[in-house]
């Protein structure tokens, strides 16, 4: 092969590197076409695609997911979020949306509260089966918070249907305030699991107050 032939062959192979480059990087035929979100309930989709702030024609390449997942983290409602790129034209935003086990009355206004102590919504209507919840001063680093919405997420489907309130002035005294006045005493998130087991096996029972604080002696009365 003839040195002549040998350069023309290196030409055009960085001639076709830089065309794939600029195809790649700075070309809108490889741009974004379409926003995929999944996960959201309501009004969020449309929180997420404004936030997302994702041009239209912008080179998937070039893409800043890291960024465009850290500004998604900051709607309050949002657990967890990911973002990829989905060649030749598409952003899928898979969210995973805050849940929630409680309600909170906090300075006159209601908030939702997920089962990691985080309030993310603020409500004029409480949803149907969200029990209040009464402590000191909510938040994801209360202990007391942390405790009761722990207890919420272990409890059996029947009891936590018939639930109005719970109380925790500690992180040791969390109390079952059920419809129609009933009591369970629960004390401690410690051993939740097997109290809400025993809590199934007693509840069906008679009487004004259950208390399973220690679930190898559980008191009725």
């Amino acid at each position: 092969m003839s040195r002549k032939l040998m350069l023309c062959i290196l030409a055009g192979v960085v001639v076709l590197a830089g065309a794939a480059a600029w195809l790649v990087l700075f070309s809108s035929v490889l741009g974004v076409r379409t926003v995929d979100v999944t996960g959201t309930r309501g009004d969020t989709s449309a929180a997420v695609r404004d936030i997302a702030a994702i041009p239209e024609g912008q080179p998937l390449a070039r893409l800043d997911t890291d960024a465009i997942t850290d500004r998604l983290m900051a709607l309050p409602q949002v657990e967890s979020v990911s973002v990829q790129r989905s060649w030749p034209s598409t952003v899928r935003i898979a969210v995973v949306e805050r849940t929630p086990v409680a309600l909170v009355d906090l300075d006159g206004a209601q908030w939702l509260i997920d089962s990691h102590g985080v309030l993310f919504a603020q409500v004029t209507t409480p949803p149907p089966g969200i029990p209040l919840l009464e402590v000191e001063r909510a938040s994801a680093q209360d202990r007391a918070t942390l405790a009761a919405v722990q207890v919420i997420g272990v409890l059996p489907a029947d009891v936590r249907e018939r639930l109005a309130r719970v109380s925790a002035a500690t992180p040791d005294s969390v109390v079952l305030h059920m419809v129609g006045g009933r009591t369970v005493i629960w004390g401690s998130a410690e051993d939740s699991e097997r109290k809400a087991i025993v809590l199934a096996g007693v509840f069906s029972q008679p009487g004004g107050t259950l208390d399973v604080s220690s679930p190898e002696a559980v008191v009725i009365r």
